[in-house]
């Protein structure tokens, strides 16, 4: 998101924090990361997506031979917002929320979501988690949060 404050700058309220500060992103862009095996779950993201005219990317849809950690990098940084599905403890998904919060992607920007009966680990249970009991459980807390989130971040 590219801020000069990062997540625990908003969230403990640390020097840096300016609520003033939008970032730089590209408008409409929703990052997911997670599993790649899971195609329902990412059909059920990219659909709610483009209901809201968001375009759903996840970086295994990239075509070329460029260095994919330099991708999901930049992804992470130009994103308007970033959906991570923590539902197979993937240490990748981990790492990778890790580092949209330092690079000052702010709770609204995020969403967490998990699959109902996945362990989440210690550093991230204490954050909100929506968790999903099926495929159209899903979409509505896509839907419902999604659109939150829009209203939250474009005033």
């Amino acid at each position: 998101m590219g801020r000069e404050s990062t997540f625990y700058d908003q969230q403990f309220r640390g020097n840096n924090w300016n609520p003033d500060d939008l970032g730089d992103f590209k408008e409409n862009l929703v990052f997911i990361v997670m599993s790649f095996t899971g195609d329902d779950v990412y059909s059920a993201i990219r659909d709610e997506c483009t209901k809201l005219k968001l375009k759903a990317k996840r970086v295994d849809e990239n075509v070329g031979s460029e260095f994919i950690i330099q991708e999901i990098k930049d992804l992470i940084e130009k994103a308007e917002f970033i959906i991570f599905d923590l539902s197979k403890e993937r240490p990748n998904v981990y790492y990778e929320l890790g580092y949209a919060h330092g690079v000052g992607n702010e709770a609204e920007d995020i969403l967490l979501i998990a699959k109902e009966g996945s362990e989440i680990h210690f550093d991230i249970a204490p954050l909100r988690v929506q968790f999903y009991r099926s495929t159209e459980h899903l979409r509505k807390i896509l839907n419902t949060n999604l659109n939150k989130m829009i209203e939250m971040t474009r005033n």
